[in-house]
């Protein structure tokens, strides 16, 4: 029996990702094409998945050349996605207004340089063509946001702590929501709420409609291979078709609440870890895997640099919630130098690393490196009453959540509380390394062991890891357009943000740019 090229590399490709285990999860077998509907329940031009940041800046570009366009949110009222939570920085280069007037000599040009720096073992796999156009359009994209109601700061963030390590744009709004309050002198606060709702406001005014409760999880063709239309399932389980004249943008994120399928991204991150975000917004990966069903290719995020993609929380299985929140708990701030003060220790009571909160670039070992593989991804930070009295820790509601920080007046009861049978002779132990300024058991330099653990009471509280942000995604060219398993562009069909990939980059830009990339292209196709 002899099968077709285009046949063969379907398959291989279906086989090398895994994507019968997919298509198994979402319900459809891979290769198997759905049945247009005979009737659509609504009509469109432009449909979007997904209302963040990549989704939004794809609808914006779509409806101002005067197309319809209607976004589909899976969430049943949750606008904005991680965005909408995000700590409102902004790590925009190539030559923006605020650069500029800070004196910066930054171009595009030297920009895409570094976007395809060949000896940068991130930045060497992006798409050159794709980055050409992300550096053409990073310089004006604080303007574009501003002429659409966003509002900035007139200052840089730099260095803000070891997996900040860049210069970033700062994004002003009235109050901090939900997320964890960061205000500013000048008044106001940084907030990632001072992008969405803006665009969003924007957005409504040309007439365009948001659709919550709604999650794209297929999209369908016709004969000729062209995306002419989404399958939307409602929170109810009713399913709703929309006819798409012009295609479809799949900006529905990454998949890094979906624990089976995070794993694809990276086999540590287990059931054990916190995906950003949640429960405010739980990015399951639907996006992605309606493209592979449509013929996409998935691109992996395999090597990438470490410290966009986790995070940790102290006291707290949630991040970055304000103390309060219906969302979760915000735990204690445990960055820099807070480190010199406290051990960190695994299930059983044993230092695993050199307490050192340093950047993944360090060129040594990071902390998650040895984080991730111990037992059962459970650690804790050891630190004495000292310490708590002069970084004003509490560990009770509502800063710490019940169950996840204890305290005691001996070391003895703290490990008895705790389960960390190894915990006395591991305190006394590091002690003496204190004493005589010299780490025999990690090599921790003695400018950071800068007390002993001695005064009671003495206190545990988890560290808690989380899966942040991915870099992987649907395949796509420097258009935005979905690339199948033949090497050729799907028509009418995009993906942006998180659920594409081809951009070894983080944060919101990736999403806006390549975002407003797709718009672009979608709003001029023919109906």
């Amino acid at each position: 029996m002899t099968s077709s090229r285009r046949e063969f590399l379907k398959t291989a490709a279906a086989g090398s990702l895994g994507l019968t285990s997919f298509s198994a999860f979402a319900g459809i077998p891979v290769g198997c094409e759905l049945k247009t509907p005979t009737k659509w329940d609504m009509t469109t031009d432009v449909v979007v998945a997904g209302s963040g940041a990549a989704g939004m800046a794809a609808a914006i570009c779509a409806i101002e050349q005067g197309v319809k366009v209607d976004v589909f949110e899976k969430e049943k009222e949750n606008y904005g996605g991680c965005a909408f939570i995000c700590g409102g920085i902004l790590n925009l280069q190539g030559g923006t207004r605020l650069q500029k007037s800070q004196g910066s000599k930054d171009t595009p040009e030297a920009y895409y340089k570094r976007l395809t720096d060949p000896k940068d073992p991130q930045m060497r796999k992006n798409n050159r063509a794709l980055m050409k156009k992300v550096s053409q359009l990073s310089p004006a994209m604080q303007e574009w946001l501003e002429a659409r109601g966003v509002k900035f700061f007139e200052h840089y963030q730099s260095n803000s702590d070891s997996q900040h390590t860049a210069t970033y744009h700062t994004i002003w709004w009235s109050d901090p929501g939900e997320a964890r309050p960061k205000p500013q002198p000048q008044g106001g606060f940084m907030s990632g709420q001072g992008i969405m709702i803006p665009l969003r406001r924007h957005f409504e005014s040309k007439g365009g409609q948001i659709h919550f409760g709604h999650k794209i999880v297929d999209v369908y063709k016709d004969d000729s291979g062209k995306v002419i239309g989404a399958k939307a399932e409602k929170t109810d389980g009713s399913i709703v078709n929309i006819r798409a004249t012009r295609g479809v943008v799949l900006a529905g994120g990454s998949w890094k609440a979906n624990v089976e399928l995070r794993k694809i991204s990276d086999p540590r991150f287990t059931e054990n870890m916190f995906s950003s975000g949640w429960p405010f917004v739980s990015p399951d990966g639907s996006a992605i895997l309606a493209g592979i069903r449509a013929g996409g290719m998935y691109i992996g995020s395999s090597g990438h640099d470490d410290s966009g993609q986790m995070r940790r929380k102290f006291g707290t299985s949630r991040y970055n919630w304000r103390k309060g929140s219906k969302y979760g708990c915000p735990g204690l701030e445990v960055a820099g130098k807070k480190w010199n003060e406290l051990i960190f220790t695994n299930c059983d009571g044993d230092r695993f690393v050199e307490e050192v909160d340093r950047s993944f670039k360090s060129g040594k070992y990071w902390f998650y490196d040895l984080a991730l593989v111990q037992p059962e991804q459970k650690i804790w930070i050891i630190f004495d009453d000292a310490t708590a009295r002069k970084y004003r820790w509490s560990i009770e509601e509502p800063v710490c959540e019940k169950g996840y920080a204890f305290s005691a007046s001996s070391l003895a009861e703290l490990a008895k509380q705790t389960g960390q049978v190894h915990l006395e002779k591991t305190v006394a132990r590091y002690n003496k390394f204190v004493e005589q300024k010299k780490d025999e058991d990690f090599d921790r330099p003695a400018a950071a062991m800068t007390k002993k653990i001695e005064k009671a009471p003495f206190y545990a509280v988890r560290c808690v890891l989380g899966v942040h942000n991915l870099a992987g995604g649907l395949h796509v060219n420097e258009n935005s357009q979905c690339i199948g398993s033949d090497g050729k562009v799907i028509p009418g069909l995009y993906a942006a943000g998180e659920s594409a990939g081809d951009v070894h980059s983080f944060g919101v830009p990736r999403a806006l740019i390549t975002g407003q990339i797709a718009g672009m292209h979608i709003g001029v196709q023919k109906a």
